[in-house]
């Protein structure tokens, strides 16, 4: 499969994704009871990626994966299923449950960094994606970082003020970024080396 996408195109999709992970981190914010609005703090400024996903048919799907099980390592993951092709998969309880593409809906996939910024409070997914025997599919994934006071990945002060104590220990954004690929290689989570 051949895309090609312009740059004004990127750029305008970027914008608006930037402006729906506002929106969410603000209802976020609100649900965890952040009325500093750190949590939106937490993602303003940072970077923002994108990936684009393109699965062929594979006439063996039970021989392979897609993508091996994981969570996403860095703050919020927005999914775009550009076809209605099914694949994605979430683990709950030792279970795999498949994600139907919904046209025109995004898959919004909290990840370890918001997980460690909300205490958390909300939990990344472990996840995978298998393969379809006869139609191809196809994804847009934004992902978004985040930070607080842009260096350090840990659980938000007023959060932990609030009571209970923090649940993660605080790490540097870089060392956290090498510690999550080293542990994503090794099919291991990194954030389980951050729990108190």
């Amino acid at each position: 499969m051949f895309l090609l996408v312009s740059s004004d195109a990127l750029a305008t999709y970027s914008t608006q994704m930037t402006k729906l992970a506002r929106r969410l981190q603000g209802f976020m914010a609100a649900d965890i009871g952040d009325e500093d609005e750190e949590l939106v703090d937490a993602f303003t400024g940072k970077r923002q990626s994108m990936a684009m996903h393109y699965y062929p048919p594979c006439p063996y799907p039970d021989k392979v994966l897609g993508i091996t099980p994981h969570t996403d390592g860095l703050g919020l993951t927005l999914l775009l299923h550009v076809d209605d092709t099914p694949g994605l998969q979430i683990r709950k309880g030792g279970r795999w449950f498949p994600v139907r593409p919904l046209p025109g809906a995004f898959v919004v996939n909290v990840a370890d960094i918001l997980d460690v910024l909300s205490n958390g409070a909300y939990r990344s997914v472990e996840h995978r994606v298998l393969p379809d025997a006869e139609r191809a599919r196809t994804t847009v994934v934004i992902f978004q970082e985040a930070a607080v006071g842009g260096l350090v990945v840990a659980p938000l002060p007023g959060l932990v003020a609030k009571g209970g104590g923090a649940r993660y220990r605080s790490i540097g954004v870089e060392e956290y970024i090498k510690g999550n690929f080293n542990a994503l290689a090794e099919g291991t989570r990194f954030i389980e080396s951050l729990r108190i």
